[in-house]
């Protein structure tokens, strides 16, 4: 059963562009990653961040996702009540588990649906909106440039599955 559940090209890789802010955050204490990302329909958590804190995972049965380069990913379950601080804000989230790369966390359109009104300034890289009779502002972070890579680096890139991702951008720019 594939259900109108989409994750944005950008998203799925993590990189930013238009439509596209990177924040941190924190579960638990431990900084996460986060992509709001204005081209995907719900939240995606990564499963290793779930199964890391034993949060409460539930079955997403025959749940796929459609992907911006047409492929399917399926939905690992899902999270009902994901507490996330950011920039000194709690964000209470529904979070379905997929395996994307480049960000622990997306926040797709269903999250920003839930905060009414709101202003994304993506050349300011903010997202101004009113919670509990105050006015928040999330500020993003501008890209950085590539770093040289350290063993450490490369190591957990093969270990999470990750090396694909440098031979597949590596590819793409002929060398």
């Amino acid at each position: 059963m594939l259900l109108d559940y989409h994750l944005f090209y950008n998203a799925l890789k993590g990189s930013s562009g238009l439509g596209a802010i990177r924040f941190h955050g924190t579960i638990n204490g431990v900084t996460i990653h986060i992509l709001l990302d204005s081209g995907s329909s719900n939240n995606f958590l990564h499963p290793r961040i779930a199964n890391f804190w034993k949060l409460p995972i539930e079955p997403a049965p025959n749940f796929q996702v459609l992907v911006g380069n047409g492929h399917l990913l399926v939905i690992e379950g899902l999270v009902k009540q994901l507490e996330v601080m950011t920039q000194g804000h709690y964000l209470h989230l529904l979070v379905y588990l997929l395996p994307i790369a480049g960000a622990d966390l997306v926040l797709g359109t269903t999250w920003l649906a839930t905060m009414g009104p709101h202003i994304l300034d993506y050349s300011k890289l903010t997202l101004k909106y009113y919670k509990d009779n105050q006015y928040v502002t999330l500020h993003g972070e501008r890209p950085q440039l590539p770093r040289p890579a350290q063993f450490h680096h490369l190591k957990r890139m093969n270990n999470t599955h990750a090396i694909a991702e440098v031979f597949e951008i590596t590819s793409k720019h002929g060398t």
